[in-house]
């Protein structure tokens, strides 16, 4: 099966679900800024991971009982999108190659729309109807842990307090945080979700933290060699901003060889699984991208 017409596939079926879990009510520029910024495009690959992860420990799980679950982590990505996108982070005018959310309706109207998808998030996944109680506080507490305070928003923290060093340390701490937590989260409750062991859940906890530094490598390095076009963003923009990352500290070679490193890792966890492919083709396409 060849990995890019398979996340294609997956990416249109989720964007079906999005569409019928989108919000909608007043203000109506509100609402129309977080739809506006979810539509934006993207790889969707937050949710496909959701769904490959239950998966890999149950071949046979009905993904129409959780396919809200999965579809508002890309909610919740988005969310993150629109701040980081904001003057007083990264003061981006692109996301894949559209106007930012602020851009479009204002600074507030965006600050208040990705508010509003955070929150909506955890909305959507307690009012899911088909999981346990149980399993919907773990799936909750997952997920506000993988982009909270000891997450995502503590990588974007560390993001800007540390631009001006250059040791690794930092950087595996923005990296890890940033990013790669949040992606862990998403692996973790699709193993959750299909009823994984103990065993099975551990190591979709390390593929997803391993795949997530890999990601955000090939970001790093993306932004130094990639094609805007391509990209839809500016690129070069964290050298210009003296941002702490990978090529800036290892060089772009030694970088696509930690990349693969982490995949190499990643792959060796999830030979456990019982259906393993699909997040073994999906960890290479990691750094194989050119978006």
């Amino acid at each position: 099966m060849e990995i890019r017409s398979y996340l294609k596939k997956q990416k249109e079926f989720i964007e079906r679900y999005i569409e019928k879990f989108l919000p909608s009510g007043i203000p109506k520029e509100l609402f129309d800024a977080m739809a506006y910024s979810v539509n934006a495009g993207g790889k969707r690959l937050r949710p496909i991971l959701v769904i490959e992860s239950a998966k890999a420990v149950n071949p046979k799980v009905d993904i129409d009982s959780f396919i809200d679950i999965a579809v508002s982590v890309e909610f919740l990505h988005t969310y993150s999108l629109i701040h980081d996108d904001l003057p007083a982070m990264d003061n981006d005018d692109l996301r894949r190659g559209k106007p930012t959310c602020h851009k479009v309706f204002g600074e507030a109207i965006a600050i208040l729309a990705g508010d509003g998808l955070q929150s909506y998030t955890f909305e959507l996944i307690s009012s899911n109807k088909n999981l346990s109680a149980e399993k919907l506080v773990k799936i909750i507490n997952s997920v506000a842990h993988g982009t909270g305070v000891f997450g995502m928003v503590g990588g974007q923290a560390g993001d800007i307090l540390y631009e001006k060093e250059n040791k690794f340390n930092d950087l595996e701490f923005i990296h890890k945080h940033k990013t790669a937590k949040f992606i862990q989260s998403c692996c973790y409750i699709g193993g959750l979700i299909g009823d994984g062991t103990e065993e099975q859940l551990n190591a979709l906890k390390n593929y997803g933290l391993y795949i997530g530094l890999a990601f955000q490598i090939q970001d790093d390095i993306l932004d130094e060699i990639g094609d805007e076009k391509k990209l839809g963003k500016k690129t070069r923009k964290d050298k210009e901003k003296n941002k702490l990352t990978y090529p800036k500290v290892f060089g772009l070679e030694k970088s696509k060889k930690l990349a693969n490193e982490y995949i190499q890792k990643a792959l060796d966890e999830i030979k456990i699984l019982e259906a393993p492919e699909i997040l073994s083709k999906l960890a290479k396409f990691i750094i194989d991208r050119e978006v």
